[in-house]
């Protein structure tokens, strides 16, 4: 089952949403001037995105040869994301 109808738009689709996501993080990073909240949001938001292809049950992991890549972003692309969230809670400056 495709999410997009065809792998090759759901490539199109991924890859826009990962550009989205990084302008995002380039926002985070000049208005909140913190390089690793910008790393963190980019981190997060393009695990979301593949997630979502992933859950969707879509070929593009097996149309392009990235099964490993499914499995890292389903399996320990989060466990990453949570170990720098709570990094991130026990570093951040405190605000007054």
């Amino acid at each position: 089952m495709l999410f997009f109808g065809s792998s090759s738009m759901d490539l199109k689709i991924t890859m826009f949403l990962l550009s989205v996501s990084f302008i995002v993080s380039l926002f985070a990073l000049i208005f909140v001037k913190r390089k690793f909240l910008a790393l963190l949001v980019f981190s997060i938001m393009g695990n979301v995105v593949f997630l979502a292809d992933a859950f969707s049950h879509s070929e593009m992991f097996r149309a392009y040869g990235l099964i490993w890549f499914e499995i890292f972003s389903v399996f320990i692309w989060p466990i990453i994301n949570i170990f720098l969230i709570v990094y991130y809670a026990k570093t951040s400056p405190k605000k007054k």
